[in-house]
């Protein structure tokens, strides 16, 4: 049997699985992550109450009217025939396109209409003279109607100039639906991948974002917070979709978002700055919004996400980056994907990356090129950190370290003091304030423990490891009750051991 999968039809076996099809058509999909299933294209269009007319002069949305009933399903079987069709006369009261053949009966009776009503009309009381007519103002007329709802098919709901700006040398491009959220969620269903499919279903697997290239920062932001390869829905509403894993991490302003169906927006400022947006409907153009890029694939995920789901998602263009890998490794990365390569700061094979130029990955696909800046790896150390036990203090640590936003941190070593076996770091007062306290050490520090100093002492914010078990005192000098336990070293332990006042310490998480 036929069923299409992310818009592309396959033949799968009688009795398949949504598994079957994802793994038959290798599909993107990351386990765990919404699927939208729609039992049929038939059944989804009976859903649609919207439609573009597009003319020559620009388009026309019109919305069903809900007591049109027959004329309703005479247009969703007929609409097609009016494309190409005419702007048959336009006059101060109304406009018209046609005509086609139906199998409508007309009437005779003389009918009040509203402005921005859309009428069927049978000219000369003829089905073989259908129209569509667009009132243009309040009026009364005898139009050969369908004795149904006085021949009242739908109303204009946009492209209102364009309708005034008709002429009979104009003509219809093209008709569409207007596939709306509420049109999806009305036929689809998020499903297990167990659902045994039919004969023309339609299955959505993943969400494709394509980059703003006026915006390369922006979707940098958006980059990371799908770094396992999935959006998490932390809200939903009618109007939009967010997440919050960035919620809080300032951005500078890029280009202003339009908000249409379908964009995708990062709050630059004010409440819920750092927060990804993603728009079911249209929205008006605000400066508070940078716009990251559009929804180009999977738009059906979009419409029946709930609050707590996820969505895979890719974007174009992938990711590109080189932070973390060796030279030699970043060249041979690079060179699978055709990138000119430069080396800069320490060139060896075995240098770490720390820094590459481009920064964002919109503009190293447009250069085509990159430099990248290494490092020795004795300037490394890897990490662990308890994000469940002590989510404040581990977000302003990687936010003072980068490691937000970024592959790799770095940290400067305010003292590193060899007697002690212990190495501090500077808080950042402006990002430190509210440290409540957290995971506490139960009974003691033990060795390699990454420590923040928490609100229970003056000075909030300041970072320290100890290299053996201490039940005294953090490593910050601190008391256990001021003393946040955030994370781990779990790799580097010379190199930590090596680092003195001033070092700049390049921190990855495991």
């Amino acid at each position: 049997m036929q069923v299409k999968i992310n818009n592309v039809e396959i033949d799968v076996d009688a009795d398949s699985t949504i598994e079957d099809a994802i793994n038959a058509s290798n599909a993107p999909y990351v386990p765990g992550s919404a699927i939208a299933l729609i039992k049929g294209r038939q059944e989804l269009e009976g859903h649609v109450n919207k439609y573009k007319i597009t003319t020559t002069q620009g388009s026309i949305i019109i919305e069903l009217d809900d007591n049109a009933g027959k004329l309703a399903d005479f247009w969703k079987a007929n609409y097609e025939k009016f494309i190409d069709t005419s702007i048959r006369w336009t006059s101060s009261k109304e406009a018209a396109i046609g005509s086609i053949v139906s199998d409508l009966e007309p009437s005779n009776n003389e009918y009040l209409y509203d402005k921005w009503d859309v009428i069927v009309s049978l000219s000369a009381f003829s089905n073989e003279s259908t129209h569509i007519i667009f009132s243009k103002d309040k009026h009364e007329a005898i139009y050969g109607v369908p004795d149904e709802n006085k021949g009242i098919l739908a109303k204009v709901v946009g492209g209102k100039r364009t309708i005034k700006k008709l002429k009979n040398t104009d003509k219809v491009v093209n008709i569409e639906m207007v596939l709306e959220r509420k049109t999806v969620t009305n036929s689809t269903q998020v499903s297990d991948l167990s659902t045994k499919l039919e004969q023309g279903n339609e299955l959505y697997t993943y969400m494709e974002v394509t980059a703003n290239d006026d915006a390369p920062m922006s979707f940098e932001h958006f980059l990371k917070i799908i770094s396992d390869g999935t959006f998490h829905v932390d809200y939903e509403a009618e109007t939009f979709i967010q997440n919050d894993a960035l919620k809080g991490l300032e951005k500078d302003t890029e280009l202003p978002a339009k908000r249409n169906r379908g964009c995708v927006t990062l709050r630059n400022q004010g409440h819920g700055v750092g927060r990804v947006y993603i728009y079911r409907e249209s929205r008006i153009l605000v400066p508070t919004h940078n716009e990251i890029g559009y929804v180009t694939q999977g738009m059906e995920l979009l419409d029946i996400a709930q609050k707590g789901d996820k969505i895979t998602t890719i974007t174009q263009p992938a990711k590109i980056s080189t932070i973390g890998l060796t030279q030699k490794d970043a060249g041979e990365y690079l060179g699978d994907r055709s990138i000119k390569h430069t080396r800069d700061g320490l060139t060896d094979d075995d240098a770490v990356i720390v820094a590459q130029d481009p920064q964002y990955t919109v503009d190293v696909a447009k250069q085509n090129k990159i430099k990248t800046l290494g490092v020795p790896k004795g300037d490394f150390v890897e990490i662990e950190l308890y994000e469940d036990e002590s989510p404040s203090s581990v977000w302003y640590f990687r936010k003072i370290t980068g490691l937000l936003d970024g592959d790799i941190g770095h940290l400067q070593v305010n003292m590193a003091i060899k007697e002690m076996q212990l190495v501090m770091f500077k808080a950042v007062r402006r990002e430190a304030k509210g440290l409540i306290p957290e995971k506490l050490p139960d009974g003691k520090v033990n060795a390699w423990d990454i420590c923040v100093s928490n609100t229970a002492c003056k000075q909030v914010g300041n970072i320290g490891i100890r290299f053996t078990d201490n039940s005294d005192f953090g490593p910050t000098g601190e008391s256990f009750d001021g003393t946040n336990v955030i994370g781990r070293i779990v790799g580097g332990f010379d190199n930590m051991k090596n680092f003195k006042d001033g070092d700049t310490v390049y921190v990855k998480e495991r």
